[in-house]
């Protein structure tokens, strides 16, 4: 009777906890709609996924015209959208029932749960619970995250799903969930196609999660007991393909090539010529313009600004080696390599996010990065309250930043 009390109460908790941080979340949110208007049910300027569920609806793979404001692939005299599709994946059953605004509402039911799971991952690893809730809002509200969540414009609304699936699929792959975990990961790179780089730790995650299950096993066994949980993931990837290729002939290609500003240069959409240009951005400060600082609108700022949980990571991860704490090194020096190439590639490509405020590129790390932190942060607590100066800078610069760009 009284196991049976504390786990209903241990269930209440949860509840009220994830609670809580999708009040503080939509507090953020709703502090920005309120100075824009972009409120989450109206329809979004630039919805190119919902024309593209709209299209599938009527028979058509193109768009039937041109959207002048919108990038679009041209292929053979038709006009494509230029992104990955899984966010059409998501609208389509809604705009089947005539819901033509429901990129907002997705776009902000994705940013209440990315802030639960990311509670919920540092949690696994034995985080203090008022510690977990406040690093899952530094991770945010407090990052440059918060930029790309406030709205469903088709650049943002991409990065905002990807964040979210990377944390559903990272904290899955901890809870020895392979099926689920493969199958967000696939999801997310159908939002973001980079994020396929973060495959070797969700298969290093799932294996110890397995081995601590079934510590005897060897690879074979692994591979026996859960050839399976694949299906959803090859499902998901065989989609993207056939679509890829009844539109543009190729697997691998989701239209982005076929922009014009890539198609007018040789060196096209990737090229390692851009690397040394754009690694400027990833560091660029502000400048101070009449005793203002003026933050660049383009191709982004330094991501330690826009984003200081990167800081955290740093100096906790730092700290972890230097201190020899028992934590789990081959985690933390894969997360690290990875996170390195993901930043070269992000520099290669020949553009840094366009117009926004912050870094927005740089946010597609941002999962594995906090994955990392909960991994070297002290179980007891310590050095915690070294990063409210850090949160509340990223907050407030974010909230600024985003208000100002927007009106």
């Amino acid at each position: 009777m009284k196991n049976d009390l504390k786990q209903k109460f241990a269930h209440a908790q949860n509840y009220a906890d994830a609670a809580v941080l999708c009040l503080c979340v939509a507090a953020a949110l709703f502090v920005i709609w309120t100075f824009t208007g972009q409120w989450p049910w109206k329809g979004q300027a630039y919805n190119s996924y919902i024309l593209q569920a709209q299209s599938w609806l009527e028979g058509r793979l193109d768009l039937g015209q041109n959207y002048s404001y919108l990038e679009l692939a041209i292929f053979n005299g038709k006009y494509y959208v230029s992104f990955p599709p899984f966010p059409s994946y998501v609208m389509l059953p809604f705009v089947a029932l005539g819901w033509d605004t429901c990129d907002g509402m997705i776009a902000f039911a994705f940013s209440l749960a990315a802030a639960v799971y990311a509670f919920k991952i540092a949690e696994h690893f034995g985080v203090e619970k008022k510690t977990a809730m406040f690093f899952a809002l530094f991770l945010t509200i407090g990052s440059n995250w918060l930029m790309t969540a406030q709205n469903a414009w088709v650049w943002f609304i991409a990065q905002n799903m990807s964040f979210t699936l990377c944390l559903m699929a990272i904290y899955y792959a901890l809870k020895n969930k392979a099926g689920l975990s493969l199958a967000f990961w696939a999801c997310a790179v159908g939002c973001r196609p980079l994020t396929i780089m973060f495959i070797p730790v969700l298969l290093y995650l799932i294996y110890k999660a397995h081995m601590t299950e079934y510590p005897d096993d060897k690879i074979t066994d692994i591979i026996k007991k859960r050839f399976t949980a694949v299906i959803p993931m090859v499902i998901i990837a065989l989609s993207y393909m056939i679509l890829n290729y009844a539109r543009f002939g190729n697997i691998t290609e989701f239209g982005h090539n076929y922009l014009p500003e890539f198609m007018r240069v040789e060196t096209g959409q990737f090229s390692l010529s851009y690397i040394k240009e754009n690694i400027l951005s990833v560091v660029r400060l502000p400048e101070i313009s009449d005793g203002k600082f003026v933050y660049p609108t383009a191709d982004g700022m330094c991501m330690f600004l826009a984003s200081p949980i990167f800081i955290s990571y740093i100096v906790y991860t730092v700290r972890s080696f230097v201190k020899k704490t028992n934590t789990n090194k081959p985690l933390t020096v894969m997360i690290i390599i990875i996170s390195i190439l993901y930043i070269i590639a992000l520099t290669a490509h020949k553009t840094m996010g366009g117009s926004h405020f912050g870094n927005r590129y740089t946010n597609d790390i941002l999962p594995i990065v906090f994955l990392g932190l909960a991994a070297v942060l002290p179980e007891n607590g310590k050095l915690v309250s070294l990063n409210y100066p850090l949160m509340i800078i990223g907050l407030a610069l974010n909230l600024i930043g985003t208000v100002n760009y927007f009106i």
